[in-house]
């Protein structure tokens, strides 16, 4: 991507609103599959409120935190940039990478938590199927692979 002068706040700013659109669906839906990203990326925020302590401002802080996960996300979607090397791909692609593999790790994350932490497997499933989907959606949006077309053969 040679037109492409700072990808890395371009890839932030894009995960950051993905991150955030995907936290607005999850707070506006009542479907239960839809609210799973967003109560994940609230977790990850619980659990540095306790390492920090509780945060004055919430609201601000959870811009922050959203802010700061965005970046987290650029620096996977650098990573799956250089892996896919060869391939072109979109700086949006890329930005959406990086925030489906946030929140993929954040889910197993979850899931090696609750499995660490007590004998529930139904949570441990949820949580690990969904970082897993989250993770291989964002191999594909990276372009690190590609689904075979049936429509070619």
């Amino acid at each position: 991507m040679a037109y492409s002068r700072h990808p890395f706040a371009r890839d932030a700013l894009v995960a950051t609103v993905i991150l955030a659109a995907l936290y607005g669906l999850g707070a506006a839906s009542q479907a239960a599959p839809l609210q799973l990203p967003a109560y994940l990326v609230v977790v990850g925020f619980d659990v540095l409120e306790v390492g920090f302590g509780a945060a004055p401002v919430y609201r601000i802080s959870f811009a922050l935190y959203l802010v700061g996960l965005g970046v987290v996300a650029a620096a996977a979607a650098a990573g799956i940039r250089r892996l896919a090397r060869g391939r072109e791909v979109s700086s949006l692609r890329l930005g959406a990478a990086g925030a489906l593999a946030v929140v993929g790790t954040l889910s197993l994350a979850v899931a090696a938590s609750v499995f660490l932490g007590t004998t529930q497997r139904e949570p441990v499933a949820i949580a690990g199927t969904t970082g897993a989907v989250m993770l291989a959606l964002a191999g594909w949006l990276g372009g690190l692979f590609a689904v075979p077309d049936r429509r070619s053969r």
